[in-house]
């Protein structure tokens, strides 16, 4: 795991969560930190947008056969 990602998590969600203000949307972690490492681990198995980029090449005119980089 990339420090960067430790560094965000650390600034965004746990600071957050220890105001006691933000406690309602913190305290039900099986919805928000399950889907969250769900998605890391999605994302981190295929290169950056590649999901978008299988939809483009369904609408180009060439079927996507052309190699365009």
């Amino acid at each position: 795991m990339n420090w960067s990602y430790i560094s965000a998590f650390w600034t965004t969600v746990v600071m957050n969560c220890v105001q006691p203000v933000n406690w309602p949307a913190c305290l039900p972690v099986h919805e928000w930190l399950f889907p969250a490492i769900g998605d890391y681990i999605r994302f981190k198995s295929e290169e950056p947008y590649a999901s978008e980029k299988r939809a483009l090449e369904q609408f180009r005119l060439d079927g996507g056969r052309a190699n365009v980089e």
